[in-house]
């Protein structure tokens, strides 16, 4: 957290018109609630549970 991954990811968007995909906002969304929230009442290892899979999906998804 805090190191910039989302900034950098905005600023590759608009330089290579790729489409970003923020997993913070993603996950937020799902969860119905922000990702430090979560964090906190459902630890690390949950979030990164939950984090592993939506990246996962998404990947399937590209490669279809």
């Amino acid at each position: 957290m805090g190191s910039g991954k989302s900034t950098v990811a905005k600023a590759l968007a608009v330089r290579t018109g790729l489409p970003l995909l923020d997993l913070d906002e993603l996950l937020a969304g799902q969860f119905g609630c922000s990702v430090s929230d979560y964090f906190r009442a459902r630890g690390e290892e949950a979030f990164r549970v939950e984090e592993r899979a939506t990246l996962e999906r998404l990947l399937e998804q590209q490669s279809s």
